[in-house]
């Protein structure tokens, strides 16, 4: 059985990474994880160097908005792998 709550917190925590735990297309979890790292270490030195401007604030709310919902679909998944489990 899988916990969706689990599913839900590793996506949120890093794309793909409930997807990873699923078990259901690994492949795009792990493309996922690959991406959220490159983005994220892109994004820290753009920060840190204080070019952030209105382009960096948009780019931080469409991640957060991505984090959310591959949270929810990461759910849904561990949902229905748990129901097609039980029969």
């Amino acid at each position: 059985m899988k916990k969706p709550w689990l599913a839900a917190i590793l996506n949120l925590l890093f794309f793909g990474g409930g997807y990873i735990y699923n078990g259901q297309r690994t492949g795009f979890g792990v493309g996922l994880v690959i991406g959220w790292l490159l983005v994220r270490f892109g994004e820290i030195p753009i920060y840190l160097t204080h070019l952030v401007d209105s382009k960096w604030l948009i780019l931080f709310i469409g991640l957060v908005i991505m984090q959310f919902s591959f949270a929810y679909d990461g759910y849904n998944e561990a949902k229905k792998i748990n129901e097609t489990l039980k029969g």
